[in-house]
């Protein structure tokens, strides 16, 4: 809060603290204020001794007027009334009032309209860009994924390809422990016929 900021709420504390019926802390409770009650405030201050500066007065007094409680309180007040610093009736609200009032609430509706319009427009700005943040960090998930799963698919084919080498080393390394050697024909033996020296032939009698 700026200094001024917090001039102006000490000045209108003060002001609820010592005119309690005309400013009161209830919200609800707020009261028309008779014309010219600047004048009276500063007269009540200064016999208690209490020095205000009139700017800031006036500043924080445009501000109290200005609030919806004050407008609908202008707008609304059965007895149409205005009310002094002790809270006693001293004057009537007239139309030219009552005519501000209505177009200072209106305007005051339009600016809370306006703001909330922002918050909204805000709101949904801030939900596309999480949304946009969340598709980009979705995104580069999914490209490391991939990423991932390729390197993962090089990998189990360079082990397959090794494999498959050392496979096709084996026979040859065989071949090198022998000598390199061509292995040896196999021989088949043919049983001999007995021939009987008299002729005889077991197999097939006399000649």
């Amino acid at each position: 809060m700026s200094a001024a900021k917090k001039q102006a709420a000490a000045l209108h504390a003060l002001l609820m603290d010592r005119f309690p019926k005309a400013f009161p802390k209830d919200y609800d409770a707020i009261l028309p204020l008779k014309l010219g009650i600047e004048a009276d405030i500063l007269l009540r201050l200064a016999e208690a001794g209490e020095s205000v500066d009139p700017d800031l007065l006036r500043r924080v007094l445009a501000n109290h007027v200005g609030r919806a409680g004050y407008l609908l309180a202008l707008l609304h007040r059965p007895d149409g009334l205005r009310y002094d610093l002790d809270g006693r009736p001293a004057g009537v609200i007239d139309a030219l009032a009552r005519a501000e009032a209505t177009r200072l609430l209106s305007e005051h509706q339009q600016r809370q309209q306006d703001a909330a319009t922002r918050h909204r427009q805000h709101r949904a700005l801030e939900r596309r860009q999480q949304a946009a943040k969340a598709e980009r960090i979705a995104e580069r998930e999914r490209r490391a994924a991939e990423k991932q799963r390729r390197r993962e698919e090089n990998e189990r084919n360079r082990l397959r390809k090794l494999e498959r080498q050392a496979a096709e080393e084996r026979p040859r390394d065989a071949g090198q422990r022998t000598g390199g050697a061509a292995p040896l024909p196999t021989v088949i033996r043919k049983k001999r016929r007995r021939v009987d020296p008299q002729g005889f032939d077991p197999q097939g009698g006399k000649d």
